[in-house]
């Protein structure tokens, strides 16, 4: 009896520490996106893991909350595996209407240290910019829009959720190119999605090239694939059986059905869908297209447009561009199933240019990553566009792989 009641004990006081911490100092995921396990905490130093909530490798995304820390100097320690880019986490005191990154203080892979200023009750921390279905909506809904647009339901979630497109036709011809876009396939890769957003934010903006834009392209996007580890906070890469990306060979998923269905039916000549990296590894502090072994020609111009008419300052260069054969990017890595590139170079008749594009987390060549950044290389993006649909060539012939 003895043995079991010291067992019982052991429960409760873990339970406690989870609850209560230090006293009156609160970590929890209450928060969009939220995604902590919070361990113990030992004099000023905080013991914390991200989830990985059913992936089968470690992953870096975490979002926490923080309160009850008012004045105090605390350290983050990340038990499991690494968790935080070079300028350590974004910090958010006013509930995720602004963030800034925690460099002063230092950071390394697992560990930052935060001083927490003495007014402030609750402080928000993330390993990368959120982006929201919330954002998206308010996007689409709260802005002075020109043109004319649909949005709808694409599918319900395996939980019920609505993943959500957005369709804009030109009005008085018919279009010279259809363009798809996708995002989220990694549901904790969300800032890629201001890249996204920006570039549809052209289609609608008050401008020549706006006007140009929606008299000669149709566009559709799909900005939430998997919405439900968006919502939910999941790491979303490695997912098991496979994750979202993976799933273009046994479509398991209802929304990459519904995306393929929709993709079948707009038959775009471009289609682009919009990542982030990893961390610490090649090429993670660079914009980047991972080539395919069928990529031509056409894909390498499409880069060097993208190079001329880039807005932002992030300082995409078309040699950044992972070739095939060249680090992660091999045939071994599709051994769990098609991504939605790979299905849609086979299957979509007369496509031209099919491309995943990585928006770095924290720096691109030097330069640091803010969602103006991001929304304004999506500027650029559709200049770009324009100008491949206007036939702009740059580029004839591959880049030699050394």
């Amino acid at each position: 009896m003895r043995r079991v009641y010291l067992s019982v004990v052991a429960v409760i006081m873990a339970l406690s520490a989870i609850s209560c911490s230090n006293d009156k100092v609160l970590i929890d995921k209450e928060l969009p996106a939220g995604n902590i396990v919070f361990e113990r905490m030992v004099n000023d130093t905080v013991y914390v893991h991200q989830e990985l909530r059913g992936s089968k490798k470690a992953w870096f995304y975490w979002a926490f909350r923080a309160r009850g820390c008012q004045g105090k100097r605390l350290t983050f320690v990340f038990t499991r595996s690494f968790a935080l880019c070079e300028r350590g986490p974004l910090v958010s005191l006013d509930k995720g209407k602004t963030y800034e990154y925690l460099a002063e203080e230092g950071s390394t892979p697992h560990t930052f240290t935060y001083t927490f200023p003495a007014d402030a009750k609750e402080v928000w921390f993330y390993e990368c910019h959120p982006y929201t279905p919330e954002m998206w909506e308010s996007f689409v809904k709260n802005r002075n829009h020109k043109g004319k647009f649909e949005t709808g339901v694409l599918c319900k979630t395996r939980k019920g959720r609505d993943v959500s497109f957005f369709r804009m036709t030109p009005q008085n011809a018919a279009p010279k190119k259809s363009l798809f876009l996708s995002a989220r396939h990694h549901c904790s890769e969300a800032p890629a999605a201001y890249v996204m957003e920006g570039l549809v934010a052209t289609f609608l903006e008050e401008s020549e090239l706006g006007a140009w834009l929606r008299e000669n392209i149709e566009l559709t996007v799909v900005p939430f694939v998997d919405m439900d580890g968006a919502v939910e906070g999941d790491q979303g890469k490695w997912r098991l059986p496979h994750d979202h990306n993976r799933d273009y060979t046994e479509f398991l998923y209802p929304e990459t059905a519904a995306l393929a269905g929709l993709m079948a039916e707009t038959e775009p000549q471009i289609f682009i869908d919009f990542h982030n990296p990893k961390l610490y590894k090649y090429n993670d502090n660079y914009i980047y297209t991972p080539y395919k072994d069928y990529y031509g020609v056409n894909e390498v111009n499409f880069s060097a447009l993208m190079e001329k008419y880039q807005e932002g300052g992030l300082k995409y260069q078309q040699s950044d561009d992972l070739p095939f054969g060249v680090s992660w990017n091999t045939s071994k890595n599709y051994t769990d199933g098609y991504n939605v590139t790979n299905w849609a170079h086979f299957n979509i008749k007369n496509i031209e240019i099919c491309r995943t594009i990585e928006f770095p987390f924290a720096y691109s060549n030097g330069e640091l990553v803010y969602p103006d950044k991001l929304r304004k290389f999506g500027h650029g993006m559709a200049r770009a566009i324009r100008a491949y649909v206007e036939g702009e060539v740059l580029v004839t012939e591959m880049p030699k792989v050394e």
